[in-house]
């Protein structure tokens, strides 16, 4: 074998990358306020500009801004979760003036305003007013293009992430349940990940893969049947946020989205293409979870009793959609995209239909 080169050497053993340097979880507008104070004053952070949709999260904002009175603070709406309306953000000027930017609200006004800032090279911080997916502390944002289709872009990585529980507790059940549906998937996208190292890929990073089991393992260790009856408890709520956010970490450290998307996004992105509007994005890799578990020979069917306890059951039954519509999702999900190895390039259509058959009888 060839003896590497000094640089090659240096660039398999030293690995550069940017993390969160503050998770804050705090009771209230008042402590939300005074804590992203004190985060920006220890940054050297003196001019924000706060980012928002124009609905219930613009109340959340203009709230938090009216707390900084101490800053200079401008407040945008941005408004859909297309890359126009993230490429208009970052030509913004109260976006280029600002020394970081704040986003206050749910995946989709994360996931723009992350992109607006990596384009932007501004610092971003990140309010998450409900608990629906991973984005909120990754360097991923999942956007439209002009053709409507998602598309993972690489985006800039939160320096810290603020969480006001009552904020998040008053967030509807459904956008908790799909946030837990993002983490189930954390499991099936390891398997698939060791796959395609098995075939000769790419190759596992074994700490980010163990940090994105971690994450999973969170929310394992709780009562998820509180979700069930609608009344999750703020333990929990932390446990959700907290896994999260590891889920995040994990693939900064990966430098892609591998160890937390598999099969199971591929999926819920086909999903998307061949019928839009079926489910939030955390119920369809939940389910995306449970077929590919099943391909995987893996223990699928406590995981489909998992999400039942959780209240999840249209993501544990399929949706009401019938075989052939899932097997034709299957078999789409991979072209969503090709360069991404899982278990569904090692199965043929006899082989999905009889999964489907399988997690839909059960």
């Amino acid at each position: 074998m060839k003896p590497q080169s000094a640089a090659a050497s240096a660039a398999v053993s030293r690995r550069y990358m940017e993390l969160p340097r503050y998770l804050r979880v705090v009771t209230g507008q008042a402590e939300l306020a005074e804590t992203l104070t004190a985060v920006a004053r220890d940054l050297g952070f003196a001019n924000l500009c706060v980012v928002s949709g124009a609905g219930a999260t613009a109340g959340v904002a203009e709230g938090l801004a009216s707390g900084l009175a101490q800053l200079a603070v401008s407040h945008v709406q941005a408004t859909g979760d297309g890359r126009d309306v993230a490429e208009s953000l970052a030509a913004a000027d109260e976006l280029r003036d600002a020394d970081v930017v704040v986003a206050v609200g749910g995946g989709k006004t994360i996931d723009v305003t992350k992109l607006a800032c990596e384009l932007a090279d501004v610092p971003v911080v990140t309010v998450p007013t409900q608990l629906t997916a991973d984005g909120i502390a990754s360097p991923i944002s999942v956007v439209r293009d002009s053709a409507g289709h998602t598309q993972s872009m690489r985006a800039r990585m939160p320096i810290a992430v603020l969480a006001d529980l009552d904020v998040i507790a008053a967030s509807p059940v459904a956008s908790m349940r799909a946030g837990l549906g993002d983490l189930v998937a954390n499991p099936c996208a390891i398997r698939d990940w060791r796959l395609a190292a098995n075939a000769d890929r790419e190759s596992v990073d074994d700490f980010a893969a163990l940090l994105a089991q971690t994450a999973t393992d969170l929310v394992y260790a709780t009562g998820v049947a509180q979700l069930g009856a609608e009344q999750p408890d703020r333990d929990f709520l932390r446990r959700l946020l907290e896994g999260l956010v590891l889920s995040g970490l994990a693939m900064e450290i990966a430098g892609s989205s591998r160890p937390c998307s598999g099969s199971e996004h591929l999926f819920s992105h086909a999903l998307d293409r061949l019928r839009p509007g079926t489910a939030a994005h955390g119920e369809q890799v939940a389910f995306g979870s449970l077929l590919a578990a099943r391909l995987h020979g893996a223990d699928w069917r406590s995981l489909q009793s998992f999400l039942r306890s959780a209240g999840m059951e249209r993501a544990a039954s399929g949706f009401g959609l019938s075989e052939n519509e899932l097997i034709e999702v299957l078999e789409v999900a991979p072209s969503t995209r090709p360069d991404r190895y899982t278990v569904l390039d090692e199965v043929d259509e006899p082989e999905l239909g009889a999964a489907v058959r399988d997690v839909l009888t059960a």
